[in-house]
């Protein structure tokens, strides 16, 4: 059986998965407990029995740990799936050149900017970076306001190895021409420049807490939204991301 044959199989009779998994029961039990015809729980049983999903036992069918297994994946998915559809307004018309990992979306916090709230994005980054002892950030997109958080925390003895688009290091050259160099000097900061143009700003700050990550989704020059995690898959994604890019970049 294909693995998708197993998917479908699951979706087709997770109640009785889910019943099986509560207790064994008989296929006459089993019939009573999902309220559906002897020859429909017959049929559950054997298609689960043939994924080896359930098995007989003295007991009655029960769910084998493959089972439970599936029922695992199928709620993970499910999840997923749910937190997704949550962020596609986010990423609504984005064209990225890399793609985001599905652990990003595992127990992320979605915030979106509003019109009675624009700012909300970048209040998360301020919290995210404010107890933050190195970050490493690639960035698509300018914002005053993150440049000067940034430069301020290198200041109080943050450093930091950024990433930074030609559209980003030309604007931040026109409205900050002094503070780059001055963080730089302070040798807490490096800084590449890369021949990309994502509307995102990616952000993992390393805390006396462990890792966290967040991405900010752009439209035009305007803060769309945020997606944060601390989920160690979600972190680490994100340090390859930025390995990958630093490797791709050149250096100021």
């Amino acid at each position: 059986m294909t693995d998708s044959s197993a998917v479908a199989t699951v979706d087709r009779r997770l109640d009785t998965l889910r019943t099986l998994g509560e207790a064994p029961a008989s296929k006459a039990g089993l019939s009573e407990r999902i309220d559906v015809s002897r020859s429909t729980a017959e049929r559950s049983i054997r298609e689960l029995e043939t994924h080896g999903f359930v098995a007989a036992s003295d007991e009655g069918y029960r769910v084998t740990v493959a089972g439970r297994l599936a029922l695992a994946a199928h709620d993970e998915r499910r999840r997923r799936t749910a937190t997704a559809a949550a962020v596609a307004p986010l990423f609504d018309g984005v064209d990225l050149s890399f793609d985001v990992d599905l652990s990003v979306l595992d127990g992320a916090r979605v915030v979106e900017a509003h019109p009675h709230a624009p700012n909300r994005p970048v209040e998360c980054v301020a919290a995210l970076v404010a107890d933050a002892t190195h970050v490493s950030v690639y960035t698509g997109r300018f914002l005053s306001r993150h440049a000067r958080l940034y430069h301020d925390r290198v200041l109080d003895g943050m450093t930091g190895t950024f990433v930074a688009t030609d559209r980003v290091i030309d604007r931040q050259r026109s409205a900050r021409p002094g503070e780059m160099r001055e963080a730089m000097d302070l040798g807490r900061v490096a800084l590449c420049r890369l021949d990309r143009d994502d509307p995102v700003s990616l952000v993992l700050a390393e805390t006396p807490d462990g890792p966290e990550m967040g991405l900010v989704v752009y439209r035009d020059e305007t803060p769309r939204g945020f997606v944060g995690s601390d989920d160690p898959a979600a972190t680490r994604w994100a340090r390859d991301l930025h390995e990958r890019l630093w490797a791709a970049a050149t250096p100021l």
